[in-house]
C-alpha cells in the first residue's frame, strides 16, 4: 500500500481543512493507485522540527514500489505541490523515497540511500 508521511514544524490550525484530502489527491494521481489505496500520515507542529528555527518545513516520506529510478521526475511534480500547498519557498520541502520492495519474507522497506541495498536486492530475487 502507497504512503505518504509528513512531518512539519508547521501547527495544526495554521494547515488547510483539506491538507490530507489534497496530499491523498495528488499522491493517487501521480502514483496511479486508487485514492482508497494511499494511506496518509501528518504530524503537523513537530517540535523536533522547530530546533530552534522560526522558518516553517516540511518532511515527506513516500513509500510506493518504485519499479524504476522516478525520483527526479516525482521531485519535480511533488516538491512544487507541497510548497505552494503550505506557501513555503520550494528549499523548505524535503523528500524522501522508500521503495517498498515485495519479498517471500514479506515488504522490506529499502530508502534509496540505504547502506545495505544490495543486501535487499538479494532478498527479492
Amino acid at each position: 500500500m502507497p504512503g505518504v508521511t509528513v512531518r512539519t514544524n508547521i501547527k495544526e490550525v495554521d494547515l488547510r481543512d483539506d491538507f490530507e484530502e489534497k496530499i491523498a489527491e495528488k499522491a493517487s494521481e501521480v502514483l496511479k493507485t486508487p485514492l482508497e489505496l494511499i494511506y496518509i500520515s501528518v504530524s503537523p507542529g513537530n517540535r523536533m522540527l522547530n530546533n530552534g528555527r522560526k522558518t516553517p518545513m516540511i518532511f515527506v516520506d513516500i513509500s510506493a514500489i518504485f519499479k524504476e529510478n522516478v525520483y527526479d521526475d516525482f521531485n519535480k511534480i511533488f516538491i512544487p505541490f507541497f510548497a505552494s500547498l503550505l506557501d513555503l519557498p520550494l528549499n523548505r520541502v524535503v523528500i524522501k523515497y522508500i521503495n517498498v520492495c515485495p519479498t517471500d519474507f514479506g515488504m522490506v522497506r529499502e530508502a534509496p540511500e540505504f547502506k545495505h541495498a544490495e543486501f535487499y536486492s538479494s532478498l527479492k530475487q
